[in-house]
């Protein structure tokens, strides 16, 4: 009989051609041919032996020796097991204090906040006190360290009152003006279209309204409290740094982790607090310590004026534009409060330059992390 089979008839016994007999285990699959001899090789078949990339998968599964292998391999290469992972925060603050101009300026700056809050602890005399023996007395007369204004009022307790006043002044709008700025800034670049150009149209309308007359008018018709004018530079200081935050954030808003943000469904304001803020995180701390400078700066100069703080309650800038007039007569009445005003400028701009270097991760002042 033939060994040649039909295929119709193997179709009809529910066989498929070329499929290898029960019958007979050890028929190939197809002919001997060259190219049959490679498709029903043992390895192709499930048998055989096992190749080096399955062997070694099977070595090393999991539960098979593998702690073993890593614990030895760790041992012979040195390499610790785990690997300490340095926060961001710990790196600016150590390039921070690496940084001696800003370890002075935090030292100044120090000083001076304590005396504003301690300095006239020990002397017998307020900011508001008459001594009608001593009117314009010089440094030493009578207890009086540095001396006495036209109207027997004690200098030193002058210079705490108005050293306290300027400095909550100046960390009031230095910290709050850049909060609505981030807030403002970042909220109507991330929204976009109708809501964007009402948010820039209201920005453009308030730059451009004369603040300096506003607070002028303001603080002369309310009495000229040290709170109210922090408050009306806290109002007009923040729409500058607004439109460059609003610049970043348009950068910002197209990057792949917020675009993850909004298809896992977080809110608007969530991916604000959560993404875009922290980006923007080391340039605003950044403006807070320039905005605390700018802001004494802007308070001295309404006080010198005479539309900023007026008495009875004292500010630095007040007490220079009152002695400007009396220079040649008083001289130490002109001196003290600009000392104290240099010595808070001077710190707060070494604080500001060692902050710029400690956030620029190319600057080298600071040294290695």
């Amino acid at each position: 009989m033939s060994s040649h089979q039909d295929p119709h008839d193997l179709s009809a016994r529910g066989e498929v051609p070329g499929s290898p007999d029960p019958d007979n285990p050890d028929q190939d699959l197809l002919p001997e041919t060259p190219l049959a001899a490679s498709v029903n090789s043992p390895a192709r078949m499930g048998s055989g032996p096992i190749p080096p990339a399955t062997r070694l998968q099977t070595e090393t599964a999991p539960g098979l020796n593998a702690d073993a292998d890593s614990e030895s391999g760790a041992a012979d290469t040195g390499a610790p097991h785990d690997t300490a992972i340095t926060s961001k925060t710990t790196l600016i603050l150590r390039r921070l204090v690496r940084n001696k101009g800003a370890v002075l300026g935090m030292i100044m700056l120090l000083l001076i906040v304590l005396f504003a809050l301690f300095g006239n602890i020990g002397n017998p005399y307020t900011y508001y006190d008459q001594d009608m023996l001593n009117l314009g007395s010089p440094p030493g007369s009578d207890g009086h360290r540095v001396g006495t204004n036209g109207g027997g009022v004690d200098l030193w307790a002058m210079l705490v009152r108005g050293t306290g006043k300027s400095l909550m002044i100046a960390f009031f709008v230095g910290i709050v003006a850049p909060l609505i700025a981030a807030v403002y800034g970042t909220a109507i670049a991330f929204w976009g279209g109708t809501r964007e150009k009402i948010g820039m149209w209201i920005l453009d309308l308030l730059l451009l309204m004369p603040y300096f007359l506003i607070i002028a008018v303001f603080m002369g018709s309310t009495g000229g409290s040290a709170f109210q004018l922090a408050i009306m530079l806290t109002m007009f200081g923040w729409m500058g740094l607004a439109r460059v935050i609003r610049a970043t954030t348009q950068s910002l808003r197209e990057r792949e982790f917020v675009q993850s943000a909004r298809y896992m469904g977080v809110s608007d304001w969530g991916i604000i607090r959560r993404h875009i803020i922290p980006n923007i995180g080391s340039y605003l701390i950044l403006n807070i310590v320039i905005g605390t400078f700018s802001a004494i700066i802007a308070e001295t100069a309404l006080s010198f004026l005479g539309v900023g703080v007026r008495p009875p309650d004292v500010s630095l800038g007040q007490l220079i534009g009152q002695s400007a007039s009396q220079l040649s007569a008083y001289p130490w009445l002109f001196w003290g409060p600009v000392i104290c005003l240099q010595w808070i400028t001077l710190s707060l701009s070494l604080v500001g330059d060692g902050m710029r270097d400690a956030l620029d991760p190319n600057s080298k002042s600071g040294g290695r992390a």
